[in-house]
């Protein structure tokens, strides 16, 4: 039935007819194929977009780790090795009676107090309840205290002349800061695959 009535068209008609039909299945081939495929295409050139800037800054940070690594090395040689704490102490006391003896600082009373632990750091302190010396001895100990390996700061320090106005007399906080011991061995980063 619908064989004859195409038949009985005439060439334009069926010309047209043909042209409407082609146009249909564009149009559902469009619908139905070209756009979900375009739209995949455009998400996967935004993927594509995206960790290509994530590649970039990726190697970029490769291309730093020599000198961060550098800067680290640095940092942890002024810092120095997590040690434990009896043993911290007591490196830090002795490199604290070395530099007084070597700037003619008296310290009469000097007491450790407990260590501050927090997760990136451990810092020690050491209270000089007094000392005794001239202002260059003082002044010689203080800079050999902020050379000396390792973080030392003062904290806190208070000074008065002794009587005789040729001595000062005082008290002073010493601190250090080091990095705490490691809980675990590091985990070995994955080969780079290329």
């Amino acid at each position: 039935m619908l064989a004859e009535r195409l038949n009985r068209l005439e060439g334009r008609e069926k010309l047209g007819l043909l042209l409407v039909v082609l146009v249909l299945v564009v149009l559902v081939l469009d619908f139905a194929v070209i756009r979900p495929i375009n739209t995949r295409c455009l998400w996967l050139d935004g993927d594509i977009e995206r960790e290509t800037k994530t590649l970039v800054y990726q190697e970029s940070v490769l291309q730093a780790g020599p000198h961060v690594e550098a800067q680290f090395s640095v940092i942890h040689d002024r810092i120095g090795d997590a040690l434990p704490a009896a043993e911290a102490r007591r490196e830090m006391r002795g490199a604290i009676d070395t530099l007084a003896q070597e700037s003619d600082v008296t310290l009469i009373s000097v007491k450790d107090r407990e260590p501050r632990r927090t997760e990136n750091f451990d810092e020690y302190a050491v209270d000089i309840a007094d000392f005794e010396t001239d202002e260059q001895g003082l002044a010689r100990f203080l800079h050999a205290l902020m050379g000396a390996p390792g973080t030392y700061r003062v904290t806190r320090m208070k000074i008065a002349p002794d009587s005789s106005g040729k001595r000062v007399k005082g008290s002073m906080t010493v601190t250090r800061v080091t990095l705490p011991a490691p809980t675990a061995e590091p985990v070995a980063a994955a080969p780079a695959q290329g």
